[in-house]
């Protein structure tokens, strides 16, 4: 199943073009002809929201006071459109919530060397599509994790201890989880980077990768609570728990940035999102849509090639920016804007 075809009305700079699609699609322009607008609009079909900014009224021509984008999924049209004062509307149904559009462009691929947050919302975002109950038990923490900051504000001794249980409970039950897909990944990844056509010197600090998941507490979530209660109360916040929580990508026990040079380890986050388009089809196959925003100016030549030389048998609906024509690739159809 993919996108054949889509229509943006007053989406972003595109007042009314339609474009048909094919499974390997490049997209080619000058900087601000709207290769990333085009697709931003392709992960809003999916997402319902951008990659670019929480606001979607940021999506509006700014000529307009709406937007419309129509799809052709699987022979089927579908139809979303928003206003300045409304929510996303949806027309002719809904797309089924379990396609997995993922963004390589430069904050992903450096993600390895960004603030925590950026990795934890990674984490959260796989496990969303790959385990539909973990969205649900996210959720039910945010709002604990809120309604204990609030109790701590207001100095509600039953409310905080209620909220404190709920708190810790879903805590342990979404970083289990956490553990169990990381772990998960860590068995496979190994054979995944065996299987690829890339220097073995490459692959030898490829397959030695560990993570490191600090879950946010040392032992006791409840003890630590407690010990902190003082200064959690005087800030008004949590400090401890999932939502502090990080991972560290080590090379041989090593800082990943001490063993591989920057375009590696770009290339080893384009291994990551790889590996998991691959795991993702054997659960829900030709489901995954990726999308590569001008790929060729975060990678030297080299690693460049490498990755073009990857992409080619990537089992998955693929949209690649670029400001010129790819040579080195064989693509099914070309979109210049």
């Amino acid at each position: 199943m993919s996108l054949s075809k889509i229509n943006l009305n007053n989406f972003r700079s595109f007042k009314n073009s339609s474009f048909d699609l094919a499974k390997k699609n490049l997209i080619i322009g000058k900087n601000g002809a709207g290769k990333s607008s085009f697709l931003e609009a392709i992960f809003f079909i999916f997402s319902k929201k951008s990659f670019r900014t929480s606001s979607s009224n940021a999506m509006i021509n700014f000529e307009s006071k709406f937007f419309k984008v129509d799809a052709i999924l699987d022979g089927e049209k579908f139809s979303f459109s928003k206003d300045l004062l409304s929510s996303v509307k949806s027309k002719d149904g809904n797309i089924e919530n379990d396609f997995l559009p993922l963004v390589l462009n430069n904050f992903s691929l450096s993600l390895l060397e960004a603030p925590k947050e950026n990795r934890r919302s990674f984490i959260d975002y796989l496990m969303f599509h790959v385990e539909h109950d973990y969205k649900t038990d996210h959720l039910n923490f945010k709002k604990a994790l809120a309604q204990r900051n609030r109790a701590l504000k207001k100095n509600s001794s039953p409310e905080l201890k209620s909220w404190t249980k709920v708190f810790i409970d879903l805590s342990h039950k979404i970083t289990k989880k956490k553990l169990e897909f990381i772990d998960s990944f860590l068995k496979n990844f190994p054979a995944f980077v065996d299987s690829l056509s890339i220097p073995e010197s490459l692959k030898n600090k490829f397959k030695k990768i560990s993570i490191n998941y600090d879950k946010g507490w040392k032992e006791s979530l409840l003890e630590e609570l407690r010990e902190s209660f003082v200064k959690d109360q005087a800030k008004g916040f949590t400090s401890l728990g999932p939502q502090t929580s990080d991972l560290s990508v080590k090379i041989n026990k090593q800082d990943s940035g001490n063993i591989l040079s920057r375009g590696e380890q770009k290339l080893l986050i384009l291994l990551i999102y790889l590996f998991f388009i691959n795991a993702y089809n054997d659960l829900r196959p030709n489901k995954t849509i990726f999308l590569l925003d001008d790929l060729a100016s975060e990678l030297d030549d080299r690693n460049f090639d490498l990755a073009l030389n990857l992409l080619q048998d990537v089992d998955c609906q693929l949209f690649i920016t670029s400001l010129e024509y790819l040579e080195k690739y064989e693509f099914d159809f070309v979109i210049d804007l």
